[in-house]
């Protein structure tokens, strides 16, 4: 698609299969998947725009970071643990000010006590939205990246309102897949309430289309939630299973 370049390739092969992407080989090393900070740096190679962060691991690193981003912001424990950090009390969102920040990070932090390896925090901007999305993949042994897009957050529990298709994805397919949803009409918005950038979720559909054929070491791709922007699209959570 013109417009969709892949913006890093590290030097990897066009043909006869790609070698591993460095942050996929070094998490295989240490036999863990990625860590969501890595999952947003994958995204961020391969052209899809991934919310500004900081990975910090002090409490002092964890408030500059805060100041920099700009209020409010959102903490996430970073460990490959803990799979389900909100149980756990490792999510904190729309923090407002320092001291907010200092109290999230020291709990997050005290995850470990019991063992769990804690490789600091995540922090970006807070952002919500009534409407929330996902977007993902699965790899299939019969048709290899199986791209998915829908309604996110506790809605695609509640709906199933998923729509698929195979990598490699064009932007007319994708397109197509995103008018499938019986939730379409949602997302051009109603009621006075403003829509999604379609554009910019069927770009997003094309560039992890291109991912999962290069990075076949990647099992399971879940963006969700993401919210959807004036102008393209805040990706919330990431997690990449290898």
């Amino acid at each position: 698609m013109e417009g969709c370049p892949l913006i890093i390739d590290h030097g990897r092969a066009s043909s006869g299969g790609f070698p591993l992407h460095p942050l996929i080989e070094k998490a295989k090393t240490r036999a863990r998947h990625l860590l969501e900070p890595e999952a947003l740096e994958l995204l961020q190679d391969y052209g899809i725009s991934a919310p500004h962060y900081r990975w910090v691991r002090t409490e002092e690193e964890a408030i500059e970071a805060a100041e920099a981003l700009g209020w409010p912001v959102a903490l996430k424990v970073v460990s490959p643990d803990i799979l389900h950090k909100t149980d756990l009390g490792g999510v904190a969102l729309s923090l407002q000010d320092r001291s907010a920040v200092a109290k999230a990070f020291s709990r997050m932090i005290s995850l470990g006590r019991d063992g769990k390896k804690i490789e600091g925090v995540l922090l970006t901007p807070f952002q919500s939205h009534d409407i929330e999305l996902l977007v993902g993949m699965v790899r299939d042994a019969q048709f290899g990246p199986v791209i998915t897009v829908g309604l996110g957050g506790i809605w695609v529990e509640a709906l199933g309102d998923v729509a698929y298709g195979i990598a490699p994805l064009s932007m007319e397919e994708s397109e197509v897949m995103i008018r499938s949803m019986k939730s379409y009409p949602v997302l051009l918005g109603l009621r006075g309430k403003k829509g999604a950038d379609i554009e910019a979720l069927g770009e997003l559909l094309v560039r992890l289309s291109r991912m999962a054929l290069a990075e076949s070491g990647i099992r399971e791709i879940d963006l969700n939630p993401i919210f959807p922007l004036e102008k393209g699209l805040f990706i919330a959570d990431a997690r990449i299973i290898l």
